[in-house]
């Protein structure tokens, strides 16, 4: 972080015996400069609060440190701060810079007057206790939460604009969902059987969602400390979710990836140990072409398939605070086996379908000895 420290040099004036001038500094307005962290596997630089967020006010908490600790005084509580091209500055009442001392910040997003469109967290100087929210009754709410800036004099410019630095972290978690086709058509070489599929995507399902909890912030120097594992305090509420299938087609194309829902919000949770599962339901029809000239016939259709996967996909342990996962639901017509391959590169590890073996076996002969008289 730069800080651009203004030095003024204060005129004293210079009386004379006709004339008297006065110097004197201009009042300093408080505004805000505000940003949101990416976050990600590399860090980006953050992007402007007011890219997504332009119309949604955020909340202010400060606090005055004076020259003497007698003077510390609440500076601003739950201060609604909007945007006001260019500049972003509390709504409905003017702050300005005091002459001494310096002041604190802590800053939440969306602003919220009594907790009932956006959570209200509980904010001192040293904490930030976010009281129980459903994030699947809200499903449009990013909470997120700024970290502290003290000892601040002045306006500077860190971000985009000339302000107090308000750095916003998502305290949620964000999760999107794919569909494809591991494969549609396969030939086998020993034999040149054609065989293929048509996938009819009947509903997808994300069940046993936990939705509702609280989480608490405490102040490690100048950052935060998340809960435990970077995930909320259920409080028990689940909810089910039935996924957008607008844009898949019936049967799926082979090789494309399908977007169910995307970008959906949710509560940061653990998943090792949990119920939260994905149940896909499809009708399969096979069709099998023997080489014998006659083309493809459909020798088989399985209707109402259901599929059940866990959500944790075994290395995904938890959805995590300021995290955006995706889940690409790899689809097989028949039993196979997934390998390390991805020849089409899309990302999503290859199936290899199961070719129906036998296992041959002969069991022994029972000898029976029967002692019977045969009259002839």
């Amino acid at each position: 972080m730069n800080r651009y420290i203004l030095i003024s040099a204060i005129a004293v004036a210079a009386i004379t015996a006709c004339s008297k001038s006065q110097i004197s500094a201009p009042e300093r307005e408080i505004t805000f400069q505000t940003a949101r962290y990416m976050g990600g596997v590399t860090k980006a630089a953050p992007a402007d609060y007011k890219d997504e967020y332009a119309a949604v006010p955020f909340g202010a908490f400060a606090w005055y440190k004076g020259v003497s600790a007698s003077d510390n005084a609440d500076f601003m509580t739950n201060q609604k701060v909007s945007f006001a091209d260019p500049v972003w500055r509390p709504e409905g009442t003017t702050y300005y810079w005091p002459k001494s001392g310096s002041i604190d910040f802590i800053c939440y997003s969306p602003y919220t007057a009594d907790g009932t469109n956006a959570p209200l967290p509980t904010i001192t100087e040293d904490s930030m206790v976010y009281p129980a929210w459903d994030v699947a009754a809200h499903p449009d709410v990013d909470v997120m939460y700024a970290d502290k800036v003290t000892g601040l004099t002045n306006n500077v410019r860190t971000y985009y604009y000339d302000g107090v630095p308000t750095l916003f972290h998502h305290a949620l978690a964000k999760v999107n969902f794919q569909i494809k086709a591991a494969y549609t058509e396969v030939t086998d070489p020993e034999t040149g059987t054609k065989t293929k599929w048509d996938i009819e995507v009947e509903s997808v399902k994300v069940n046993n969602v936990l939705s509702s909890g609280s989480f608490t912030l405490n102040l490690n120097g100048t950052s935060w400390d998340k809960p435990a594992d970077s995930v909320w305090t259920p409080d028990g509420t689940t909810t089910n979710m039935d996924l957008d299938l607008t844009g898949v087609p019936n049967p799926l194309v082979d090789g494309t990836v399908y977007n169910l829902d995307s970008d959906v919000f949710v509560m940061p949770q653990t998943l090792t140990g949990g119920n939260q599962e994905v149940v896909i339901k499809v009708t399969i029809t096979t069709y099998r072409d023997i080489n014998d000239g006659n083309g493809y016939v459909q020798v088989l259709q399985e209707n109402g398939v259901e599929i059940q996967g866990n959500l944790s996909g075994g290395t995904m342990d938890a959805w995590k605070m300021n995290q955006n996962v995706t889940y690409s639901f790899n689809f097989a017509p028949s039993l196979g086996t997934t390998t390390t391959d991805d020849k089409d590169g899309d990302g999503i590890p290859d199936v290899i379908p199961t070719i129906v073996y036998f296992d041959p076996a002969v069991d022994e002969w029972e000898n029976v000895i029967v002692s019977a008289g045969i009259n002839i």
